[in-house]
C-alpha cells in the first residue's frame, strides 16, 4: 500500500510541475531537443509592442475614389487579362488536317452508272406492294 501512495505522490508532484511550467516565460530556454527554439530563431523584441486603439477615429483618405468610366475601364481590363490567361492556359485543340485530294479516276469502259433512283411514289419491292395477309382462323 505504501508503494501505491509513493506512485501517487510523484504523479501528482510531476503534474504540479507540467502545470507550472506551462505558466513561466522561459519556454525559449529549452533546448531544442527538448522543443525548444531553434538556434536560428529570431529573438524575442526587448519591449512589447502597444495594443491598438481600436476606438481611434480613422484617418481620412488622400486618394480619391474611381470614377464610373474608370471603374469600367479596369474591370473590361480585368476581364480581357482573365480571358487571355485561360487561352494561354487551356489552348483549343488545333484544327483537324485537311482531307487527302483522291486522284479522279474514271470508270472502266462498258461499266454504266448506278440505275437512277426509283419516283417518290413508286414502291421500292413488289413485297411493299402488297396488302398485309389476314389472320389465320383457328378451328373449332
Amino acid at each position: 500500500m505504501s508503494d501505491a501512495r509513493h506512485i501517487h505522490g510523484f504523479v501528482l508532484l510531476v503534474t504540479a510541475a507540467l502545470a507550472l511550467a506551462g505558466c513561466g516565460s522561459t519556454v525559449d530556454m529549452v533546448p531544442e531537443k527538448l522543443g525548444g527554439l531553434p538556434s536560428g530563431a529570431p529573438q524575442r523584441p526587448a519591449t512589447t509592442l502597444p495594443t491598438p486603439n481600436v476606438y481611434e477615429v480613422r484617418p481620412t483618405r488622400e486618394a480619391k475614389p474611381l470614377t464610373d468610366a474608370e471603374q469600367q475601364k479596369l474591370e473590361s481590363d480585368l476581364l480581357a487579362l482573365r480571358e487571355t490567361e485561360k487561352q494561354r492556359a487551356n489552348p483549343p485543340p488545333p484544327p483537324p488536317p485537311p482531307p487527302e485530294k483522291k486522284a479522279a479516276t474514271k470508270p472502266p469502259a462498258g461499266h454504266s452508272k448506278a440505275p437512277a433512283s426509283p419516283a417518290k411514289g413508286a414502291a421500292k419491292t413488289p413485297a411493299a406492294a402488297k396488302k398485309p395477309a389476314e389472320p389465320m382462323k383457328l378451328a373449332n
